[in-house]
C-alpha cells in the first residue's frame, strides 16, 4: 500500500481531503497523517499529526503538498532526505476520475511532451509534473514542427540563435523568436534571450527519449498536413481538430466549434483550456500513457462511444 503525508493545513487542505479521502477509500493509498510548521492538532480527521521533526520517522512514499507555498515546503521536504519525486501536488487528487495507481504509473514514466503550441506547459502544470521538455511556453508553425519533428536528435542539439523580436498581442510584451538551424521558435511568455536560453538548456539535459509524446493543434486548413502528422514516426501522438478526421493520429473537439469552427482564437482556447479543466472531453492522464484520446468524459453521440 502506498502510504501517503499530507503537508499543509488550513483553506487548502479542507478543499481538498475529501479528494484524497477517496483514494484512501478505494484502497489505492494509506494516509499516514497530517503536519505543517504549527504544531495546532494531534490529530485531525482521523489522522495523527506528525510533527516536522519526526516525519523522517515515519514510512512515507509520497508527500501531498496542499498550500500555495510548495515550492518552500518541497526545499524542506528535499533538505529532510526526499527526492523530488515523492513530492506531489494534492490539488491533483481532485481531477475528475483521478486514480493514483494511473498517476504514479505517468511519474514513473517520465513523459517527454513535444507541442506546436503552449498545450505541453498547461499539462505539467495541471498535472503538478517537473518539465521533461524544452518546448514550454512557446510556439511553432507547420513547416518548422514537422522539420523538427523528421529530424528531433539533430534540431535539439543545435545552438538556440536569436532572429528577432516580434509583438504578442495578449501578453502587450515583445518576445524572441529563436532558430535552430531552419527551425523557428516563438518564446511568446518570454521577454529577453536570457530567460528562454536559462531554461531552454536545462530543459534540453531532461527529455526522455524513450517516452516523447507529439501533440500538434491543427490548424492550417491543409489536409495533407494530417496525412504527414499521421506518418511521424512516434508511438504516442495526437493532433487535435476542429472537425471529423480519419485519420489515426486525430482527435476531434468539435463540440465546441458547430457554430463557430471558423474561429482560430476559440480553438486555441479550447486547446489548450481542456487540461486546465475549463472544457471537458478526455482524459488527460489516459492520453499520455497510451498516446490515444476517446470522449471518455462525455458522448457527443453515438458514433463517438
Amino acid at each position: 500500500m502506498v502510504k501517503v503525508l499530507i503537508w499543509g493545513l488550513g483553506p487548502k487542505y479542507n478543499l481538498y481531503i475529501n479528494a484524497i479521502k477517496y483514494c484512501e477509500v478505494q484502497g489505492e493509498i494509506e494516509i499516514v497523517g497530517v503536519t505543517d510548521r504549527k504544531e495546532l492538532y494531534t490529530c485531525l480527521d482521523g489522522y495523527p499529526f506528525i510533527p516536522l521533526e519526526e516525519i523522517c520517522s515515519h514510512e512515507i512514499d509520497y508527500i501531498a503538498i496542499t498550500p500555495e507555498s510548495y515550492q518552500k515546503i518541497s526545499q524542506q521536504a528535499v533538505q529532510m532526505g526526499f527526492s523530488e519525486e515523492q513530492l506531489i501536488l494534492a490539488r491533483v487528487f481532485a481531477l475528475p476520475g483521478f486514480r493514483f495507481s494511473k498517476y504514479r504509473e505517468l511519474l514513473d514514466s517520465k513523459v517527454s511532451i513535444i507541442p506546436n503550441n503552449c498545450w505541453g506547459g498547461v499539462v505539467y502544470h495541471t498535472l503538478g509534473m517537473k518539465c521533461l521538455s524544452p518546448f514550454i511556453n512557446m510556439f511553432m508553425g507547420d513547416l518548422s514542427f514537422f522539420r523538427l519533428l523528421n529530424n528531433l536528435e539533430y534540431y535539439i542539439h543545435c545552438k538556440l540563435q536569436f532572429k528577432r523580436f516580434e509583438h504578442n498581442p495578449v501578453l502587450k510584451s515583445e518576445y524572441p523568436v529563436c532558430g535552430l538551424d531552419d527551425v523557428e521558435l516563438h518564446f511568446n511568455h518570454s521577454t529577453s534571450m536570457d530567460e528562454v536560453e536559462e531554461k531552454w538548456y536545462e530543459r534540453v539535459e531532461r527529455l526522455n527519449w524513450n517516452n516523447l509524446f507529439v501533440m500538434m493543434m491543427y490548424s492550417s486548413g491543409w489536409p495533407e498536413t494530417l496525412e504527414r502528422f499521421d506518418k511521424l514516426n512516434y508511438k504516442k501522438k495526437i493532433a487535435f481538430l476542429s472537425f471529423d478526421s480519419s485519420q489515426k493520429s486525430t482527435h476531434s473537439l468539435r463540440t465546441f466549434f458547430e457554430k463557430d469552427c471558423g474561429d482560430l482564437n476559440l480553438f486555441w482556447k479550447c486547446v489548450n483550456g481542456i487540461p486546465q479543466g475549463i472544457y471537458q472531453d478526455y482524459d488527460l492522464i489516459d492520453l499520455l500513457l497510451t498516446g490515444k484520446a476517446s470522449h471518455s468524459r462525455y458522448y457527443l453521440n453515438n458514433k463517438y462511444k
